[in-house]
């Protein structure tokens, strides 16, 4: 099985962030770089829920 590029998971990144937002979603920077790392393996998919889920109780 071939590696995904970061091109690739960008372009993944772009269109999901895009799927979501046409429901009236907006991501921050902070919340895509977030879910980036999440795509490159730099943290956990549960390091990510955690950090997101800290944002919201700000």
């Amino acid at each position: 099985m071939r590696q995904t590029t970061n091109n690739e998971m960008i372009t993944a990144l772009d269109n999901a962030i895009a799927s979501v937002e046409m429901e009236g979603f907006v991501f921050s920077d902070g919340e895509k770089e977030l879910c980036m790392e999440a795509l490159e393996g730099k943290i956990t998919k549960d390091e990510l829920i955690k950090k997101l889920l800290e944002r919201c109780r700000v």
